[in-house]
């Protein structure tokens, strides 16, 4: 499995995130790149909060520019829109889950049995900081065609990726597995649901999530030991 020609989706909100090789080349980042990266965190922030106080269809951008302490022509010029905010909040769900990391961490994996382990783990890292950004998203896609659209389209990228976490291994699968099944059934346990109602619901912690997650897809999907 080539890691150049991979991509990986969000979970849910289908950012790519490109597995990237280990060499990585660092530039120097300007005073003025620094302070507009701080301001699109800042705006992202106000946002995220307002949309899941107010609702998306009730929060305008000038709510957004008060929250953050910008003007609107500022929000106006880091977004544009508040569907490309909406990108921006996921964004920084991702990052803070770390599922770039573990995503290049699997990729790399060739043993299929680890690679489920850092699935069930980064599972784990993204429902445990999602803090309402699923509902959130679920929210404004009701109330904007647009976003419903790009919601869609994400949750379409999202079936095909999981078939990219078996790509390569399916020698290593269960007999009368495909990369095509084991991928919908990745996706099936892995859902946002199941971790809220075993760990909100029934009051697992996110660590016996995690360990339960990763044992069932290994005696789901890998051969009986």
């Amino acid at each position: 499995m080539s890691m150049q020609s991979l991509q990986y989706y969000c979970s849910l909100c289908g950012g790519t995130v490109a597995a990237a090789m280990p060499e990585v080349k660092m530039e120097r980042v300007s005073h003025r790149q620094r302070q507009a990266l701080e301001t699109k965190r800042l705006i992202a922030q106000a946002a995220r909060a307002l949309f899941s106080e107010h609702g998306y269809a009730s929060t305008s951008i000038e709510g957004v520019a008060t929250e953050a302490g910008v003007s609107p022509r500022t929000v106006y010029a880091t977004f544009g829109t508040k569907k490309a905010i909406l990108g921006a909040i996921c964004e920084e769900w991702l990052t803070e889950a770390g599922v770039m990391e573990t995503v290049a961490t699997g990729l790399a994996e060739p043993n299929l049995g680890r690679r489920l382990a850092l699935v069930a783990h980064s599972s784990r890292r993204q429902w445990e900081s999602e803090r309402g950004v699923r509902a959130m998203l679920e929210g404004a896609a009701a109330a904007d065609a647009d976003v419903a659209r790009m919601l869609a389209g994400w949750k379409s990228d999202r079936a095909r990726s999981f078939q990219l976490i078996v790509a390569g291994l399916e020698d290593q699968l269960r007999d009368g597995l495909d990369g095509k099944r084991a991928g919908a059934i990745i996706r099936a346990l892995t859902g946002g649901e199941v971790y809220a109602e075993l760990v909100t619901g029934e009051g697992w912690t996110p660590a016996a999530y995690e360990a339960w997650l990763a044992g069932l897809l290994a005696d789901v999907l890998l051969p009986p030991r």
